[in-house]
């Protein structure tokens, strides 16, 4: 009964920080629409259009390797749970404060059965590789565009790639989960990744910020057909970068866009340049939002199948997570 009430307390957790990212993310839009609404006239509709679906699939590629962390941690999960819990949690990225992510993230897979420590740990592993992997990708491309534009002020978020690399090394992770340990005055029973692993499931987001990039471009040629994927998708992946560094802005919101607009440059025109960042913004928040509403409908259903009594003959399913 204890450990049912629990579930329950969690859920509504989760759901409360989804719903709250919801209302925080329309908002936003709402708020970001009138500065781009003028602009949209002349915009070409295919690149917008092709803009917005690589938006969404850059979000799926970034819901999938969490489901890499939760089985480096020790528990399997099914690829359906996985996009539920992460379009549903993540959308709370939105809600002032940098924890809500993590928080919603967190206890919704509470809920579906993760056990607490390997489900927060999970989030901060895959968070902290999503972005290892965006600062991987923008070195690899600084010789090619950044340093030939001449552009290095944001640059410094770089410094933390090394540092963020040298801290998935299991050592320091089983330092941090013993002292972890102490604190809490318990064990958390958390099985430590090897620093290979770890570096491949940094690897393993790549493919997302080349979306997040290919997404952002496409928008640009919607309004500048001599807009480059060198000009534009790496200033893309590093303005992400920068808006997850500075934590207090929910979702990054206006941090990216003035980093995006900076990093580009003299290559377009400044309102080109500010079209593009609003405009990609709003084509994300629409892919989290879309993405949301459509895990809460296949929890929804979920819920109603578990609560269902079962047909004389049926057998049971596994649906759960399990340890490894």
């Amino acid at each position: 009964m204890k450990r049912a009430r629990l579930a329950q307390l969690s859920t509504a957790a989760g759901l409360l920080i989804a719903a709250a990212g919801g209302f925080f993310v329309v908002r936003a839009i709402a708020n970001q629409w009138s500065d781009v609404r003028s602009t949209l006239g002349s915009a070409r509709p295919g690149w917008l259009i092709a803009g917005a679906l690589l938006a969404g699939a850059a979000m799926v590629a970034m819901a999938l390797p969490w489901r890499r962390a939760l089985a480096l941690l020790g528990v399997e999960v099914p690829v359906g749970a996985t996009l539920v819990w992460y379009f549903l949690g993540e959308i709370g990225k939105y809600v002032p404060g940098g924890i809500w992510p993590v928080v919603g993230r967190a206890e919704l897979a509470r809920r579906g059965g993760v056990p607490r420590a390997s489900a927060y740990a999970s989030v901060a592993l895959s968070l902290g590789a999503l972005y290892l992997s965006a600062m991987l990708l923008s070195t690899l491309l600084l010789p090619l565009r950044f340093a030939r534009a001449g552009t290095t002020a944001w640059l410094w978020v770089l410094v933390l790639l090394p540092v963020g690399l040298g801290l998935l090394h299991h050592r320091p992770l089983a330092w941090l989960a013993a002292r972890a340990e102490r604190i809490l005055h318990r064990d958390l029973d958390i099985t430590i990744p090897r620093w290979s692993a770890s570096l491949r499931l940094v690897v393993e987001y790549v493919p997302s910020w080349l979306l997040v990039g290919t997404s952002t471009w496409c928008i640009a040629r919607a309004f500048s057909p001599q807009a480059s994927w060198l000009t534009i998708a790496p200033a893309a992946v590093l303005s992400w970068v920068v808006g997850f560094v500075l934590v207090p802005v929910p979702g990054g919101i206006g941090v990216r866009e003035a980093v995006f607009v900076a990093l580009v440059g003299g290559a377009l025109p400044a309102g080109t340049r500010g079209a593009i960042a609003i405009t990609a913004r709003l084509a994300f928040m629409l892919a989290d939002t879309a993405g949301a509403a459509v895990a809460a409908l296949l929890l929804r259903r979920a819920s109603r199948t578990a609560a269902a009594p079962p047909a004389v003959g049926d057998t049971a399913a596994e649906a759960g997570p399990r340890r490894a």
